[in-house]
């Protein structure tokens, strides 16, 4: 029997502690039905916190824990869930930070998913390791944490003893996986249909939605940005953006980057795309069409460049989310 710990936190999302919770139960109600020889449960299950008193999850909702992290010993796995806010104070409290690295180091194997990431790159433990958060939190977690290998396009990294998962809901791949690891594939197989969870989920990328870099005060540019969207199947060049702005043409590309991290060419690009991927998700029109309108001429150019922003093809990304 595998002895987990979920570590509760002040601002967490409760769904990724009762989430796991559940899934966990279930997993072990199975194994002991189906798969055990001993006929003995897979796991035992503990709500911590840091003090043993009760934490308020973002919504305001209270988490009564078992026990402090203190009574805690001979832990098997320790899963930190998704914090929703404020991260600064959990990440300063000395206390939590070295007792997540002793227990690593007495060979407890700590899982985290979204922000929870974090908490475990605060303990140092992830230092020269590939580790996955958020899409979203890619740069404020490369500028705490940059000597972290962050890899945001997958749903799940796993270190041997650290495993990370991406964002919110990615509690529920993160629970499939260490059933996977602990008890058995045929035992996620079991829960997947048990518990109506997709167990294929590998990346975040299909999810990400697209950052037109806005937040900027570079008013030319933003007018170009603007221009360029209300534009976005008409063909152009560098010189044509570049009198539009009223810039030289260096000026224009340099200013572009600072201002948004692509080049007027990658801008459209993420435009495009972002436009097709709307369309999929919301029109039955074929990918032809869609590739015509937001001005592509060659299809099978925009379907591999469609692939590789978002890990899907087309008919995949439709099946996928499509509403209609």
């Amino acid at each position: 029997m595998y002895k987990i710990a979920i570590l509760a936190l002040n601002n967490c999302m409760e769904s990724s502690i009762t989430g796991p919770y559940d899934i966990f139960t279930v997993a072990s109600m199975e194994w002991k039905k189906s798969f055990s020889q001993t006929n003995e449960e897979l796991f035992h299950l503990a709500i911590v916190t840091d003090d043993g008193k009760p934490v308020n999850s973002f919504t305001g909702t209270t988490i009564q824990p078992s026990t402090g992290t203190a009574a805690c010993s001979d832990l098997d796995i320790i899963f930190i869930p998704v914090v929703y806010g404020e991260l600064d104070s959990i990440l300063a409290n000395k206390g939590l930070v070295d007792w997540l690295y002793g227990m690593n180091k007495a060979g407890a194997i700590i899982c985290a998913v979204c922000a929870g990431t974090f908490l475990i790159a605060q303990t140092g433990l992830l230092n020269g390791k590939t580790a996955t958060t958020h899409w979203s939190l890619e740069a404020e977690f490369q500028k705490s944490f940059p000597k972290v290998l962050l890899n945001k396009e997958m749903m799940i990294i796993d270190e041997g003893d650290i495993i990370t998962a991406g964002g919110v809901t990615a509690y529920m791949d993160l629970s499939l996986y260490i059933v996977g690891r602990f008890g058995s594939p045929e035992l996620i197989s079991t829960l997947s249909k048990l518990l109506l969870i997709d167990p294929s989920r590998r990346l975040q990328t299909p999810y990400k939605a697209i950052d037109y870099n806005t937040a900027h005060e570079d008013v030319d540019i933003l007018r170009i940005q603007q221009w360029l969207r209300e534009n976005i199947s008409d063909s152009f060049s560098i010189s044509l953006l570049a009198e539009r702005a009223g810039l030289g043409q260096r000026t224009l590309l340099r200013r572009f980057k600072k201002a948004t991290g692509n080049t007027p060419i990658e801008y459209l690009q993420n435009l495009r795309i972002g436009k097709a991927r709307t369309m999929l998700e919301t029109s039955g029109t074929s990918f032809d069409t869609i590739t015509y309108e937001v001005g592509y001429q060659d299809v099978s150019s925009f379907r591999r460049l469609f692939k590789k922003s978002t890990g899907l093809s087309p008919s995949a990304y439709r099946k996928r989310f499509g509403l209609v």
